[in-house]
């Protein structure tokens, strides 16, 4: 975890949240449901944030079937 990474939060100022490498975000017991989305989505040696990897998963699940 590294504290690198900031983020807007509504009505705060700038804080420091922590972001995460790909293999801790697949690794983590959060997203063991989603693990196969998450390591197809996600990219290798990138940080992101939980509220990062929650969208990107929202949106994937919420995308259309082709």
């Amino acid at each position: 975890m590294i504290l690198t990474k900031k983020e807007k939060v509504t009505g705060k100022p700038d804080i420091r949240v922590p972001a995460f490498l790909k293999e801790q975000i697949v690794a983590s017991a959060k997203y063991d449901r989603h693990k196969d989305i998450v390591n197809a989505l996600l990219e290798d040696g990138k940080m992101y944030t939980t509220a990062q990897v929650d969208d990107l998963i929202s949106g994937y699940m919420k995308g259309k079937v082709k």
